[in-house]
């Protein structure tokens, strides 16, 4: 049931601090915990950052570090079905009653900022940053995991100071933001790289790496490197039933991974060998935590229907890696729907050919007006298309097919919402407050 205040609550985020308004700088997030009393101190903490990857590495750290005996927390975005999904203590989301009174908390130092003008006033990211250091502290965490939202150097999590940093992968992305360059964007990711700190690097382009080795030594901090340090090797990749060995300081055969796709190999590695840097290691948490680690809507299996976003060229190549991996041989049904400022082509031309039956749809965005023209690209790759623009109709289409396996994919809206739809039998309130 969502109450009231809650959903109040969400109105005031949305609106106020209007969701996918960015700022870039440290001034304002460093002034609002400065008036909260710097909830972040005292803590010890896991920093995330790359291209992909860093949910993965940033939810197994979690669920490492709670099954070794510690409390902990975790951050992180975008979320799927519900805004809770962002704040975790000890792998679970938290209620709506500590999200209101976090959100209330943060709101009255806040409001203080805004008269201060709109330069000083704090993004809907940054709220939600000190949100969660204010839900850390109340809950006295022991460690913190935290993903960092964009690039790294001007992110709002980057007020840390972590135990260690990890730089899961660098590619092009946000080159508005971030720089038009692997090397630009490197350099921004580097900036979570602490002083003595140690940092865990995944596989990126020789240029990539070479930058952060540079910050790196400017900072005295010490680089585990993918590859070289350490490496993990698969045994057996079933769905939600992935097994690899780990080899790095420790040996570890035989870990089971819930969470399904091979990239996740060098996610399973980055954390790991994170963890090891920082903990002496006890074989069957880390076995326990692995089979539990759990992210929704990630090639995801509900109520028949397998989950998974594919919403940019790179995404759509694992997602149909993972068709091939898991399903080669079944008859396999889709709904797609996709926002109109994404490389629709580079996408269906990836996916489209990998489906038996292709139903499309038109996600609940307002960035999702031209389902006709996804339609006419997806007829270029699959002679079996249907267009259907009601997302719920296109489902229950889907689930009346004669199909092996069936699958929701595309924007990652459509995706948090089918969820909803699939688990709850309609869609939540929640959900249809913020609009996308």
């Amino acid at each position: 049931m969502i109450s009231a205040t809650f959903l109040d609550t969400l109105k005031y985020l949305y609106f106020t601090r209007p969701y996918n308004t960015m700022k870039l700088g440290l001034f304002r997030i460093e002034n609002l915990l400065s008036r909260m009393g710097n909830p972040h101190s005292g803590v010890k903490y896991f920093h995330v950052t790359g291209s992909n990857g860093k949910g993965s590495v940033t939810t197994f750290l979690e669920y490492l570090t709670y099954h070794h005996g510690h409390n902990v927390t975790g951050f992180y975005s975008p979320h799927l079905s519900t805004i809770l999904e962002r704040f975790h203590y000890n792998t679970q989301n938290i209620s709506q009653e500590e999200f209101v009174e976090a959100a209330f908390e943060v709101k009255k130092h806040a409001e203080e900022m805004d008269k201060l003008g709109e330069e000083f006033s704090p993004s809907f990211f940054e709220y939600m940053t000190a949100m969660y250091f204010y839900i850390t502290k109340k809950k006295n965490a022991e460690y913190g995991s935290v993903e960092v939202g964009l690039g790294g150097r001007f992110d709002s999590t980057n007020v840390i100071i972590p135990e260690i940093s990890v730089i899961c992968t660098v590619s092009l992305e946000h080159t508005n933001v971030l720089g038009n360059t692997v090397e630009q964007i490197a350099f921004e990711k580097a900036g979570i790289i602490k002083e003595k700190k140690p940092v865990v690097v995944g596989l990126m382009a020789d240029s990539a790496l070479e930058v952060i080795r540079q910050i790196a030594k400017q900072k005295n901090s010490k680089v585990y490197e993918y590859g070289k340090d350490f490496y993990v090797e698969p045994v057996q990749f079933s769905f939600n039933e992935n097994v690899y060995d780990y080899y790095g300081d420790t040996t570890i055969k035989g870990i089971k991974v819930r969470l399904n796709g091979k990239h996740q190999l060098y996610n399973v590695g980055l954390a790991l060998k994170a963890f090891e840097v920082t903990h002496r290691i006890n074989e069957k948490a880390v076995k326990k935590a692995f089979e539990e680690a759990f992210i929704p809507g990630r090639f995801e299996m509900v109520n028949g229907v397998v989950l998974d976003g594919s919403h940019n060229p790179q995404a759509a190549e694992k997602f149909a890696e993972n068709l091939d991996l898991y399903f080669h041989e079944k008859r396999k049904a889709a709904v797609f729907g996709i926002v109109d400022d994404k490389d629709k082509e580079g996408v269906l031309k990836v996916i489209a050919p990998k489906f038996d039956l292709l139903i499309v749809t038109k996600p609940p965005s307002k960035r999702a007006e031209k389902v006709a023209e996804t339609y006419e690209i997806a007829k270029r790759y699959n002679s079996n298309v249907i267009l259907e623009p009601d997302y719920i109709k296109a489902v229950n289409l889907l689930k009346e097919t004669d199909a092996d396996v069936k699958f929701v994919t595309g924007s990652f809206y459509l995706v948090g919402y089918v969820r909803d739809y699939l688990l709850n039998g309609k869609i939540s309130e929640e959900l249809t407050i913020g609009g996308a």
